[in-house]
């Protein structure tokens, strides 16, 4: 088959762009709510369908490829079209608990009559004027044209025209009142960018590529609402949860090493808590610089993760338990061994104890992330929760140190 360019006739580049554009505006516009009860749906009543607050909001998108994409002004087919949908829903919907919203990448023309409805607060009357006079303006030419056995001009405005006028003056009004404009609306292709902007739990540098795999986790659940494998409108809750998920992952991924190899200062000294706890076994010199060494990196690490990620105070915290509770069945069953031993017995099974954090707890308890690869933070932490007597190496090291 010869190569050849795109056919201008068939090519659906615009209109696949349409859909996935409401599929991404739909996102940016559930992240932006505060209300918990907040959710969407894509193609149901409108382009996107926003309920929160008891309140509905149906969005009407206008998306354009174009450098200078065309204005939306009274005479356009997709302001007529787009109303058109809107009067087709007013049986389905509380008039008086819903608003309509045209999203367009267009601007209003700042001398056209539409400006009145980028603003809520703004009088609508006599933009209603002008609206009826431009529909029996296209219905009247219409008319006018059939008579003559002229091609009828208007086509793709005459359903919204005729439909406008068919309302009755009291829905009409109501109606208009609860329509707005929002005007030069971000394209599709600054969506992940002011996705980004949003994600404001998250550090700086890493907001694009959560940005992005959200909209991934986003495409797949849209699919889904249309092909029935899940229901038709997608929670905030769970666009929190999958934010939440891709945190988890962004600081899984992130977890560096920052202070292996790296040596503490000259003439440090750690808290006396620690060398008062290694010697209760009789622990070697070799055993306290070790413990001392570790023990600074370790620190130093955490406070570095919880000044770039805050988030990262309840991993630790968590990680921290697990260690805990490592140690604690190593305790117990030391303690109950050493319940006939002489004193320097239990000394000596203590510094095994020791000598496990140091040798094979970094084996034998998972790491903090898949991707880390410290040994020292094991070690090291273990030298902090000793300082703060939340595990220690003789089998009555508590009683031993309580004053």
């Amino acid at each position: 088959m010869e190569s050849t360019d795109s056919n201008s006739v068939h090519d659906a580049t615009a209109a696949a762009l349409g859909f996935y554009y409401q599929s991404q505006f739909a996102l940016l516009t559930l992240i932006s709510q505060e209300a918990d009860d907040a959710a969407v749906a894509i193609e149901r009543l409108d382009d996107v369908e926003l309920k929160a607050n008891g309140q509905t909001l149906l969005l009407q998108l206008k998306h354009s490829i174009k450098d200078n994409p065309p204005p939306v002004t009274l005479a356009c087919v997709a302001f007529w079209k787009t109303l058109k949908v809107w009067i087709d829903a007013i049986p389905f919907v509380s008039l008086a608990d819903t608003t309509f919203h045209l999203v367009s990448v267009g601007s209003v023309p700042s001398n056209s009559p539409l400006m009145a409805l980028c603003d809520m607060q703004t009088d609508r009357e006599s933009l209603l004027t002008a609206m009826l006079v431009e529909a029996c303006r296209v219905v009247d030419e219409r008319a006018a044209d059939k008579a003559a056995g002229d091609k009828l001009r208007h086509g793709p405005r005459a359903a919204g025209c005729e439909a406008f006028l068919a309302l009755d003056a009291s829905t009409r009004l109501s109606l208009v009142r609860r329509i707005r404009i929002q005007h030069g609306s971000v394209s599709i292709g600054q969506i992940p960018e002011a996705l980004s902007k949003r994600m404001h739990l998250i550090p700086k540098e890493q907001r694009f590529q959560a940005a992005e795999r959200l909209l991934a986790w986003w495409d797949q659940q849209v699919i889904y609402t249309l092909c029935g494998k899940r229901e038709r409108v997608i929670q905030r809750s769970e666009l929190q949860h999958s934010i939440s998920s891709i945190i988890a992952q962004l600081d899984d991924e992130k977890l560096v090493a920052d202070f292996d190899l790296v040596s503490h200062p000259d003439g440090y000294e750690a808290d006396g808590m620690l060398y008062r706890q290694i010697a209760l076994v009789q622990g070697r010199s070799s055993d306290v610089s070790r413990a001392v060494r570790e023990q600074w990196r370790a620190t130093q690490q955490r406070s570095k993760w919880i000044v770039d990620k805050p988030q990262m105070r309840s991993k630790i915290a968590s990680y921290d338990a697990k260690l805990a509770e490592y140690w604690s069945d190593r305790h117990a069953r030391m303690a109950e061994d050493c319940e006939d031993l002489e004193a320097s017995e239990v000394g000596a099974k203590g510094l095994e104890l020791l000598r496990w954090t140091h040798d094979l707890a970094p084996k034998d308890v998972e790491p903090i992330s898949p991707s880390w690869s410290g040994h020292y933070y094991v070690r090291g932490t273990y030298q902090v929760l000793a300082i703060d007597l939340q595990v220690g190496w003789h089998a009555d090291y508590l009683k031993l140190l309580k004053d």
